[in-house]
């Protein structure tokens, strides 16, 4: 993996997660099916951007190499 897509990771993944771990457990009043929720969204949104990332590229591949 190239290190750029690596960064859109973490980015897309480790600061959502932590973000919402801080608000599950510091704020009582906050239920954990909101934090199960986001965290399907995040998933489902980070698989659709490698989904189309990976279109382009081979999109971007000259005719013969299809």
């Amino acid at each position: 993996m190239s290190r750029p897509l690596l960064a859109v990771l973490a980015i897309a993944l480790g600061l959502p997660f932590l973000i919402l771990l801080a608000l599950v457990s510091s704020a009582s009043g906050v239920s954990a099916s909101v934090f199960t929720s986001a965290i399907g969204i995040v998933v489902m949104s980070v698989f659709l951007m490698l989904v189309i990332y990976e279109i382009k590229r081979i999109a971007d591949l000259p005719p013969d190499a299809h």
